[in-house]
Parts: structure tokens; C-alpha cells; sequence
């Protein structure tokens, strides 16, 4: 499982790199563009708006996969051993729960509402934006049920492996 695991980070983290390189770029030229050769690049904030949103929702995939993220620990702390297990497990299943209900469906939907809709200045179909949703939540959930699995095999105790 470790495998999969660490196959995904590679991967999300490309193209997470490779979505950042790719606005540092177009950022220089927009500034470029504007202030050296005097002409307009009108797509230029138009993409990088985009792959701000795809950059923000997949990496937000890859630090919830690496247990990086924004945790209240205080009542957690507070419970036995015991408690915190059977909590870790309700919260692991209400986060995949919520996250394919929300991210998932709902970014389906929303993707599938957008289809017809074209981007302003790049004529790019809203939809290939909006798919970072469900995209993101499908990692969001594979990741959680990677965690919980791993949780199984190591007998409850907390693997951290990287």
C-alpha cells in the first residue's frame, strides 16, 4: 500500500510543481508583455486563475494524504487511547463520506452544468475548470482510505512512513 501511496505524492506533486512553474511563467510574461514590449496578453490572468485553482485543490489532495493538514488536537489528547482510535475511525469515514458527497457529486454536477460554458478571454470550457473538484476529492478519499488501511495493518498504532 505504501506504494500506492507513495506513486500518488510523486504524482500530485508534479503536477502540483509543474502548475506553480507554469504561473511563475505567465505571470513574467504577463509583467513583460505589459511593461517592456507595451502589449496586452488578456489570456495570461485567465490561466493562471485556473491553475491557481487546480494548483490549490490538488495540493490540498497531498498535504491531507501526508497527515499535514489543519488539526485540532486539544480534545483529541484529552481521550484514552481507545477513544482516540474509534474517533480517528468515525472522523476517517465522516471525511470520506462528505468529501464524496460534496467534492465528488457535487463537483460532478457542477462539472456537467459547465460544459457548455466557455472561459472569456481563453475560450476554454468552464467544465476542464470545475473538474479540479471532483479530481481533488477522488484523491482526498483515496488518500483516507489508505490511512485507515494502513492504521489496520499496523495494529492501531500510528504508521508514519516517508
Amino acid at each position: 500500500m505504501n506504494k500506492v501511496k507513495t506513486t500518488l505524492d510523486k504524482l500530485l506533486l508534479g503536477v502540483s510543481a509543474s502548475l506553480l512553474t507554469a504561473m511563475v511563467v505567465l505571470s513574467m510574461w504577463q509583467v513583460l508583455a505589459r511593461y517592456v514590449f507595451n502589449i496586452s496578453s488578456p489570456g495570461t490572468e485567465e490561466t493562471i486563475r485556473y491553475l491557481l485553482i487546480w494548483f490549490s485543490l490538488l495540493s490540498a489532495a497531498y498535504v491531507f494524504g501526508a497527515k499535514k493538514h489543519i488539526a485540532i488536537l486539544f480534545f483529541k489528547e484529552k481521550l484514552g487511547a481507545g477513544t482516540q482510535r474509534m474517533m480517528e475511525k468515525i472522523t476517517d469515514l465522516l471525511i470520506i463520506v462528505l468529501t464524496a458527497a460534496l467534492m465528488v457529486y457535487g463537483g460532478v454536477k457542477i462539472v456537467l452544468l459547465t460544459m457548455s460554458q466557455t472561459a472569456a478571454a481563453t475560450g476554454i470550457s468552464m467544465a476542464i475548470v470545475y473538474a479540479a473538484l471532483p479530481v481533488s476529492g477522488l484523491f482526498i478519499i483515496l488518500y483516507t482510505i489508505l490511512n485507515m488501511k494502513n492504521h489496520v495493518e499496523a495494529g492501531g498504532e500510528e504508521v508514519v512512513k516517508q
